[in-house]
Parts: structure tokens; sequence; C-alpha cells
């Protein structure tokens, strides 16, 4: 409507002076968009003028209308009254239905007072193009980077031992098999780009220096030196004088060449390198770590607990408020870093421009960097993970994040979990979402470890430009919660460990609520289907008897993977008064009947011949995409011989739904329509204020103890901020942190009881490569406290509450469930107390399955250290330099 006016108002007037007053409108416009955060209040109120007093020859009738427009959505309003309008840069508007929609925290009157856009978080389609204004940090005083270098340093020191010990040893059979002494000298040195990775073709792992190498001219084998190492100990792909034959071409190689010894880098570089550091660290003395007493510097303010191990000294967190640390507050930080200790940090959106991380919010900003066909393929299907069944599902974004906000169930009652994977898509997370990341940014505590661009102390900053880096984020996860373990189905992050420091961030938690119906439905389906595999075990006395925690809450497993649908009341009642045929599922759609057939796939998935399933739902044109799911016949069952991962490369099968015609049209009428009620939403039930529950189905406070019964919930939730983003005092996600030191318990437990774990299909383990690394298994309450019983050890357990950023140390295995709708955005980064760690991991994952998910080295730790240890040098060097001079 806007539009055509527009163009009926300019048609009357002059050609030359409709143009003219083009170009003036958008010079104000671009002076407008200077006029960002940071301006005066004096300098807003006077553009706010300039952009008030239209020039003489614009109409009457533009300048009506341009005065009533809101900001936010660019609607004409018919009256002032629908405006709110902003007194610090008088210029802009937004309407009162955009103020409840977009910015839910803030009052009519708040925005009068300073309108998003003068707060720096406006979340318009505008504003989100344009960069976030970030506080540059402050440069340093050169002693502190200089003892920051040399601290790096120390920490590196014994990586670069171990790199030139191989090396040295690797010479010395080279002297053996030539008859003469060899020095780095006479080893051939490969030409290879700085964007090639090279890495092993027998373990997969990244080669730093020194490798053997087929010199046939139509092979190209590579192989590293522990692989060589292992060779020779096997004696089974090795010469009685130390020489390697290529491997035959079965496993890759020609067979018929030997393999030469190669380098990569400059010659001694290794040596070099530890000659210097150790010069410059001479005089530094090394870090003095108690392990045997708790912190003294931690306050009753600043710490939590998360476990009661008896006569445990760590029994406690470092917990400190965001506000209270300073810029270089790194010495408390290191402390617990170096015992690798989790730390958690509170309160970190409060040093953000508090941008909205609403999913429709993010999903618009998604759409408006890319707004062409790619992007709005993205937009309409992602794919997300079904936690029941572990199987992948195709489903459209807004029904994923409509989801997300009130809940889906199965078409049984049994709440869906669905957990969104690396969204946004295809495109790095700063490119697609540029102004979250530099929310996200501005939001991380200690950044000398966290900065991934400049960070002094995240050796992965030093790798030059033009190498490949590793993608070390950030990413989102959004996932759906339930705050009751289920025991089966749980939104959760099965038990892992990353070869590298992270820290995650709970920047948005939404909590679905029940009625007292969808509860006791709940309820009734968890005794049904108890008693129904109860019988079903009596039968066959050849399983063993079942645990009551251990009994599948599953009786028709089909309706359970492809019938899902908004969490209603009404769909309830409408379910429950029916008896569905046990080939037939009942969708939330009236009119959807369907079958499906259920494809075998292969005993061994993590052997990587899996076969996974893909059903493909047919679906009925016209119908609400909102309400709309993935119907499957037999017709439409495919097989997929893949593997897919999740956030952390849980494998997962696939079960992907082929949208609706309705779902594939253009997406641009989503956004108007979410300001409108729908039927469905009109139709969701209002919670009573005094739900009558009976005693038996009254809602449990949420699962989230360790098998210590002396950790209370009260202790695990975070000290009440009187600041106004932490009004929402419930937590958002439980997490589990296994010292490192417990990990060969942890294994040696798992392998114990792996047959009591659920994975794909929502069926038992049969085998494991590594019970950790394989990322299939999760530590229920009772498991956790049958851990205790038996090894005596306990995870680290707290609730991560919204605005809290948690820091898991590499090589520390943890899991997390969530119980509340989540959106978490994580970061990787490499510390030097960590690097000698994350080589151990890189050894263990290099003698994993090829096929394994985990067996490529992603990280490339060697290569990291080559280079920071050469970078800091270089940078340690000229400080010192400088302090001479001065």
């Amino acid at each position: 409507m806007e539009e055509r006016k527009g163009k009926r108002i300019r048609s009357e007037e002059d050609p030359s002076r409709s143009s003219d007053k083009r170009r003036k409108t958008r010079k104000k416009e671009d002076e407008n968009v200077l006029s960002r955060r940071g301006s005066s209040s004096s300098e807003g109120r006077r553009r706010g003028r300039d952009m008030s007093s239209p020039d003489k020859d614009e109409s009457e009738g533009t300048r009506k209308y341009a005065g009533l427009t809101c900001h936010q959505c660019k609607i004409m309003m018919s009256s002032k009254t629908d405006l709110v309008f902003c007194s610090i840069c008088i210029n802009k508007r937004y309407c009162k239905d955009c103020i409840t929609r977009w910015y839910p925290e803030r009052t009519p009157e708040g925005v009068k007072a300073a309108c998003p856009f003068c707060m720096g978080n406006c979340n318009c389609r505008a504003c989100l193009r344009e960069p976030l204004a970030v506080k540059i940090q402050s440069e340093k005083d050169d002693n502190v980077k200089l003892k920051q270098l040399q601290y790096l340093l120390v920490k590196v020191l014994p990586v670069l031992r171990a790199i030139y010990t191989e090396q040295d040893n690797e010479l010395e059979i080279e002297t053996a098999i030539r008859g003469v002494p060899v020095t780095e000298s006479d080893v051939a040195k490969c030409e290879v780009h700085p964007s090639v990775r090279i890495y092993c073709d027998l373990c997969s792992t990244s080669i730093a220096n020194f490798l053997r190498s087929c010199q046939n001219p139509n092979c190209s084998s590579d192989i590293c030196l522990s692989c060589c190492k292992e060779l020779r100990d096997g004696e089974s792909f090795s010469n009685s004088d130390g020489t390697i034959p290529c491997p035959p071409k079965e496993r890759g190689g020609c067979g018929t060449s030997t393999l030469e010894l190669r380098r990569l880098r400059k010659r001694d570089l290794v040596q070099k390198l530890i000659t210097d550091a150790e010069e410059l660290t001479l005089h530094t003395k090394p870090q003095d770590v108690d392990f045997a007493h708790e912190c003294s510097s931690c306050t009753a303010s600043s710490r939590r607990q998360a476990a009661s191990r008896k006569n445990g000294h760590d029994n406690f967190l470092y917990s400190p408020n965001a506000l209270d640390l300073a810029e270089d507050d790194n010495a408390h930080f290191q402390s617990h870093w170096i015992k690798a200790e989790p730390v958690i940090v509170r309160n970190v959106l409060e040093k953000t421009s508090g941008l909205s991380w609403e999913p429709m919010v993010m999903w618009r900003a998604c759409r408006e960097m890319d707004p062409k066909a790619n992007c709005k393929g993205e937009a309409k299907a992602v794919k997300a993970v079904d936690c029941l069944d572990w199987c992948e599902v195709e489903i459209n974004i807004h029904q994923f994040f409509d989801g997300y906000l009130k809940g889906r169930m199965h078409c049984n009652g049994w709440p869906e979990m669905l957990k969104l994977k690396d969204w946004p898509p295809s495109a790095l997370f700063e490119e697609r979402l540029p102004r979250h990341n530099d929310e996200f940014m501005s939001a991380l505590p200690f950044f000398d470890y966290t900065d991934p661009e400049s960070g002094i102390l995240n050796l992965a900053t030093r790798l030059p430009d033009g190498s490949l880096k590793p993608d070390l984020g950030p990413k989102t996860y959004i996932a759906y919660g339930f705050h009751e373990e289920l025991n089966r189905g749980d939104s959760v992050t099965k038990l892992h460990c990353d070869v590298s420091d992270a820290v995650n961030v709970l920047t948005h938690t939404t909590k679905v609520d029940l009625t007292p119906r969808q509860y006791q439905r709940i309820k009734l389906e968890q005794r049904r289907y108890a008693k129904a595999q109860l019988r079903k075990q009596q039968e066959n006395k050849s399983l063993g008897e079942v645990d009551k925690d251990e009994i599948i809450l599953i009786e028709n497993e089909e309706d359970l993977k492809n019938c899902n649908g908004l969490l209603g009341e009404q769909s309830l009642k409408d379910k429950a008064s029916k008896e569905e045929p046990s080939n037939s599922i009942a969708g939330p759609s009236r009119s959807q009947k369907g079958e499906c057939t259920k494809v075998e796939r292969a005993d061994d998935p993590m052997e990587g011949s899996s076969s996974l399933y893909s059903c493909t739902g047919a679906m009925e044109s016209g119908h609400d995409p909102k309400v709309d799911v993935g119907l499957i016949t037999q017709e439409n069952v495919t097989v997929k011989y893949e593997s897919i991962a999740d956030e952390n490369h849980d494998n997962v099968c696939l079960k992907t739904g082929r949208l609706s015609p309705s779902q594939r049209e253009a997406d641009s009428s989503v956004e108007n329509e979410l300001k409108m009620p729908t039927k469905e939403t009109e139709m969701m039930p209002t919670l009573p204020s005094t739900p009558p529950w009976d005693e038996e189905d009254r809602p449990p406070r949420p699962v989230v103890s360790t098998s210590a019964e002396s950790i209370q919930e009260q202790k695990l939730d975070a000290p009440k901020e009187t600041n106004e983003s932490s009004k929402a005092v419930h937590g958002g996600a439980v997490w589990d942190i296994f010292r490192r030191e417990d990990v060969p318990k942890l294994v040696e437990y798992l392998k114990r009881h792996k047959h009591e774990f659920r994975h794909l299909y929502n069926e038992p383990v049969k085998s494991v490569s590594h019970p950790i690394h394989d990322q299939s298994m999760f530590l229920n309450e009772r498991q956790k406290k049958q851990l205790k019983e038996e090894f005596d050890i306990e995870p680290w357990t707290f609730v991560q509450h919204l605005g809290e950023a948690v820091f898991i140390p590499a090589g520390c295995p943890h899991q997390v469930r969530n119980i509340q709708s989540c959106i978490k955005v994580a970061l990787d980064f490499v510390a030097p107390e960590s690097v000698e760690e994350c080589l151990r991991l890189t050894e263990e994952f290099r003698r994993l399955p090829k096929v394994h998910r985990s067996n490529e080295d992603k990280l490339e730790l060697k290569k990291i250290v080559l280079h920071a240890a050469s970078s800091a040098i270089r940078e340690a060097k000229k400080l010192v330099q400088k302090s001479k001079i001065q």
C-alpha cells in the first residue's frame, strides 16, 4: 500500500524534481545509518529535525506518511497514537505491535526513553544488515604481553620436544638404512601450498613436518611417523633393514615402490624453535599448581557446588560474575584451567547490546543476509535429529521454531525432542548472522583465550593467513527440552570428549508448559509401555531380567518415529478417543493417514557399512504448512547408505519427509503471518493457575542432581542477580562433566554396561569402538548413581542458566540434557594449558577405526603448535629488543 501510494504522488510531480527528491532522500537515509550507537543525544536530535523537515518541493502527502512509518515493520500507521517516538533520536518510531512482538522485554515507556536503534539492538531488516559496534579492547602493556608470550612458550615446549624426539628417532633409522649419517639437510623437502592439508593415508592424522612418501609418480601415498613405527613394530609391512614398502593397492598404495623420508618445513625448524623458546623462558618460573586444596581466591559468591566427592578439593567450580571481571583478569581463571576444571561465568549477556536471540529474529536475520534462492531453500527445510531414535528428519524451519516455542509431540502423546544441526547451514556463522556473531563475541569473557582473531593465548589464532584453518566455530545449537528426565527420547548431547577447549553460551531459553491432561498422558504411556516391556521380557527369558529404568518406553515404534505435531490438549483428546490400526498413523492433520515400512539396517553402524533408511513422506497439497507433517508410505521408502553427524558427530540415521507443495512455496509472508494469531495458537489451552494434579501424576521437580544426595537444586542454581535480564531463574540445561583422571574408570564402566544404552532406532548399543568417542551413550540419573557405587567417581553436575558461559577443558568427557528449549552458541579454542592433553587426544583418535567419525585429525594440533611457537618467539624477540632500546 505504501509503495503504490508513493508512486501515485510522484507521478503528479515533475520527473526531474522527483529524481532530485529521491537522491536527497537517499542521502538523508545514508546520514541516518551513520548516526548509530555512540552518537550524542544532541547529534541525534539535530538529525531528527533534519529528517522531520522535508524540502519545500515535497508534497504534503509525503510528509504525512513519512512521519507515521514504523521503523521496524515499515508499515504506515493511521494515527500517531499507534507509534512510540524515541526521545533521543526523535526520528525513529516503533509501533506498539512491533514492540510487543520483537522486543517483549521492553515497554513503550522504555522505548520512548531510548529506542532499540539508539540502544544498538534493533532487529529490523535494515539494522540486521549493519555491523554491530563492538568495543575494541585496550592495547596491552609490553611487559604484560611479553609475560603472556613466555607463558605460552613454556606450555608448548613439551610438545615441541616430543615432535623433535620423534623426528630424531626417524633420522637414526634413516642413517641405518643409508649407512651414512643423515641430518635434516639430507632429507628432501616437499613443496606444498599452505592451503593444502597433508595427512596420513593410514590413520588420517595431519602431518606437520616429517613423513614417508611414495616416489612413484603415479602414487601419492603419505604415511606419518607414528604409523611407520607401528609398521616396524608389527613386522607386517616393513623390511628387515627398516625400509617400508608402499602399501598394496587395496590399501591405497601402489605396492611397487619404497617410502622415502621427506619433510615439509625448513631444515632444523623444530630444533631452532626449542632453542629460542628455552632462551626466552630461561628466567620464567613455572606456575605453582596446588592440586590438594581448594582455591583460596574463590569467594562464596564466585563459586558453585557441582559435586560431593568425599574429601574432595574440587567439588566447587569457579563461577564469577561477568560484570565483576576486568579485561585482563586471567590469573584466577588460569589457576583453575591449568587443573582442567570447568569454569562457569554468569551474566555474560549483560555486557552486550541486548540484541534478541529469539529464534524468529535469528531466522529473519539469516534470510536478510542472503535473500537469494539458495537461502530460500535452506530457510524452507532444515535437517533435525529426533532424540527418540536418533534419526534425521527434514522439517520446515517455521515448524521447527514453532515447536521450539510451543512444543511438539508424537501421536501417542510422547514429547518430541528435536535438535537442529549446525544452523545456519552451508556458511560460516559470522557471514549469515553477522550482528549475532558480534553480539556473541562481545559476550565472551577471558578474550585472551576466546578471541578467535587476536587472542594472545589462543594458539589457533596464530596460523598464518592463507593456510588451511580448523573450523572452531562459532556454531549455534538449537534444541527442544523437557524438564523431567524421560529416560527415552530426552533432548541430550550424548557423552563425548572434544579435542580442543570450548566455551558454550546459553543465549535463549523457552519453557514449554504441559497441561494436566498432557502430563497424565505421558505418565500413562510410561506405565503402559513399562508393562508391555516387562511382559515381553517374561516371554523371552533369554534376554534376562530388566531394570525398570531400562524399560523401552515405546510400543509402536513406527508411530513414534513418524507422527508428530504441536503439543496441544485438543489433539490429545482427539487421539485418545480413537483406536488407530497398527499400520495407520494419525497425524495432526485431520485428513491424513499413512503407513510406514521399516528398512532393516546393518548391526554395526560404526563400521561404516550401516544401512540407514530414508522415509520420505507424501503430503497432500493445500494443507497448512504449520501443522502438516511428513507421512511415510511404503512406496516412498528409500534406503540410504551413509552416516550423518549431529552437532557432536553422533551417528544418526536419515529419516526425511518430503515437504508438501504448500511448504515449498515462497516464504515471504511468514513474517507477517507471525504477527497474527493462527488457528492453531488460538486452540492452545490456557494453563490453569492451580492444576488439579493427582498425587501420583504430580509433575516432579527437574531432575538435575548427581548421585550425590547432598547436592540440592538450590545449590546448583546460579545466584539470583538483580539485573533485568536475570529475571528468568529457570535453568536451561543440565551439564555433566567428568574429570580427566576419571576417564579410565568411566570407560571401564561403559564397556561393562554398554548393552544398557540405546542409540540408533532406540535399540541397544551392540558394539563400540570407543565408549566415549562413539558418542552413542548418555548416563541417566540411575546410571550415574550406579557409576558412583561401582567405581566411586562422579561428574561435576550443574545447571546452565540463561546468559551463562560454560568453559569445558579439552579431554573432559561431558554430556548435556536440555530442560527447556535452548539456543546455545559454542566456540572452540586451544589454550596453552591444554596443549599436551590435545596431543594425547589426537593420538587416541588416531587409533580409532578409519571409518570412525572422530578418526580424522580436524584440529591439526602439531601444525598449530609449530606456527604458534614461531609466531610467539618472533613477537617476544621484538618486545625484548624494544625494552633494551628504551
